[in-house]
């Protein structure tokens, strides 16, 4: 008996066929409901690792055995079978099945890995991340007009050849999933947005004059500044092209002091090593009385940071 019509006799291809179309119709579920569920990225490989290593199982099991009403049983050879001109053209279907299937799931993890690959070679995403509270605010227009400091960034930020999108930190914000998949090039954040978010909805207020932080004002800025430097561990160990560019008046110590903030950035790297050499700060121009991004040196000090950290062309327009 050739080997072509004990492959038949045995049902190999037919189960091969099955196993195919229901292999790639679960791959087509795990894509649609991957976004909706928070499926975390490594879900599709192990799911396609996974199907494949069934296949030969499948193959082998068809092989031996043959389900039938009283369950697996060992299919027994006929050497009386014969393959005809009808048992050659189901062959030749259940083939061109196979394959045809084959190369639509072959397809669908090549097109995933070139969105990827293409991914990494697109346009720079950049985030801007600030508070929506007053006191978080640098100018007095932008209050006006009920902006935030990312209102502004994104108007100064808006020539150069990057992806802007604007994102305002809440006291109860937990959106950091969402931005991981976004898989930003830069994230650009006001040191005390959450702060300023929170402070703004307890209601627990400043210090006015000479008077001294209170211990819930401390306790809360701990608590916020925490709550940051979480969010950057975060998105550093989900994405390690991700790097981060922090800002500040000089709001919480001595932020304006050069040595200050590289401490605060080694604390961070002690506690989230995934950000090492990926943190950069900066003081804003004029501290908490005069600092405002609508000053020409703290445009320029952005801008300068932004294109060197990005490696972008900072004399051309965005093509976007």
């Amino acid at each position: 008996m050739s080997i072509l019509r004990e492959l038949k006799q045995r049902k190999v291809f037919r189960v091969a066929a099955v196993y195919v179309l229901v292999a790639w119709g679960i791959l087509q579920v795990v894509d649609v409901i991957g976004e909706p569920l928070n499926l975390p990225d490594w879900f599709s490989s192990i799911t396609i690792v996974l199907l494949g290593g069934g296949f030969p199982i499948a193959i082998i099991f068809s092989w031996i055995f043959d389900i039938g009403p009283d369950g697996p049983t060992r299919t027994a050879a006929d050497a009386g079978n014969s393959v005809g001109v009808r048992g050659g053209l189901e062959v030749a279907l259940l083939l061109l099945l196979i394959v045809g299937i084959g190369w639509l799931i072959f397809r669908d993890i090549t097109h995933g890995e070139s969105e990827v690959a293409s991914g990494s070679r697109a346009v720079p995403v950049v985030i801007l991340m600030d508070t929506y509270a007053d006191r978080g605010v640098y100018d007095e227009e932008t209050r006006r007009k009920s902006g935030t400091n990312a209102d502004v960034l994104s108007d100064m930020l808006s020539d150069l050849p990057i992806i802007i999108q604007k994102e305002t930190i809440g006291s109860t914000w937990d959106r950091e999933n969402q931005l991981l998949k976004q898989q930003p090039s830069l994230v650009l954040i006001h040191r005390s947005a959450f702060f300023h978010s929170m402070n703004q909805d307890l209601g627990v207020g400043y210090p006015t004059g000479s008077e001294d932080y209170s211990e819930q004002f401390r306790r809360l800025y701990e608590i916020a500044d925490n709550k940051l430097v979480a969010l950057l561990g975060f998105l550093s160990q989900g994405n390690r092209d991700t790097r981060f560019l922090v800002y500040s008046r000089g709001t919480g110590g001595g932020w304006p002091q050069e040595e200050y903030r590289a401490q605060w950035v080694r604390s961070i790297e002690g506690r989230f090593p995934s950000t090492e050499g990926r943190v950069t700060t900066i003081a804003v121009p004029g501290s908490t009385t005069e600092g405002s991004f609508r000053r020409p040196d703290a445009e320029a000090l952005i801008r300068r940071t932004v294109v060197d950290l990005l490696a972008v062309d900072g004399s051309t327009s965005n093509p976007l």
